[in-house]
């Protein structure tokens, strides 16, 4: 008896286990078919908003260079991850502030940033779906960004990217996009220009940093995609 129920439960086991592969199996192949991954590089140009040089938003004067990463889990938005490196500049005789010009300061460092966030498509966007291949978009992230300080050391801070942006296919599995996205950081310190000295404030801040992307992105697109039930993949 003890014999029979110990055989019963392992045959048991076996299907159970056998039932469960079958299943994770199904999840998994499903799952392959419902996403549509993007790899591409960023390239385009930076510029700094600062106690430095001109206070103008979107003026790129140094380069920007980075790799991305798009996974589409939905006509509407898409998971983000990208690196970004960049030089930043400013100079007060660029600026169209007669203080700014009298000062004659100037700066460059570089920046070394990973993101991660959402992109939100305003219309449904899918590179393999006729009708589906071009939409504005928005940013939402969140970041930390390494630079250089005025001891010639590095430090790190957290910044809140946000931007726009429009996309659209170029050829098969290829798209192009063209986004601005702005940086607000929580500290005062890129330009590496001093507050104090001794405890005397010698010039009047502007607030925290923020310094700007702008450019273009091209992307490859690889996985198989599902077919579309309303607005949701399956």
């Amino acid at each position: 008896m003890i014999e029979r129920v110990f055989i019963y439960l392992c045959e048991l086991f076996f299907m159970m286990k056998k039932t469960l592969f079958i299943f994770l199996f199904f999840v998994c192949f499903k799952l392959s078919f419902a996403q549509i991954n993007e790899v591409g590089v960023f390239l385009g140009g930076s510029n700094y908003i600062g106690d430095i040089g001109k206070t103008t938003y979107i003026y790129p004067n140094s380069y920007a260079i980075g790799a991305i990463y798009k996974w589409n889990m939905h006509p509407q938005y898409s998971i983000r991850a990208t690196y970004t490196y960049s030089k930043v500049t400013g100079n007060d005789i660029n600026s169209n502030n007669s203080y700014r010009k009298f000062r004659g300061l100037e700066f460059s460092n570089s920046l070394h940033e990973l993101a991660a966030g959402i992109e939100y498509h305003f219309f449904k966007y899918n590179l393999s779906k006729i009708g589906y291949t071009q939409t504005p978009y928005i940013i939402a992230e969140l970041a930390v960004v390494n630079y250089g300080t005025v001891n010639n050391g590095r430090t790190f801070n957290f910044t809140v990217p946000f931007g726009i942006g429009y996309k659209t296919k170029l050829a098969r599995n290829i798209g192009v996009a063209f986004e601005t996205s702005f940086r607000y950081t929580f500290k005062d310190d890129i330009d590496g220009y001093p507050q104090y000295v001794d405890g005397t404030q010698i010039n009047y801040s502007n607030g925290n940093d923020w310094y700007v992307f702008t450019g273009i992105t091209l992307v490859y697109a690889f996985g198989r995609e599902g077919c579309y039930t309303g607005n949701h993949f399956f």
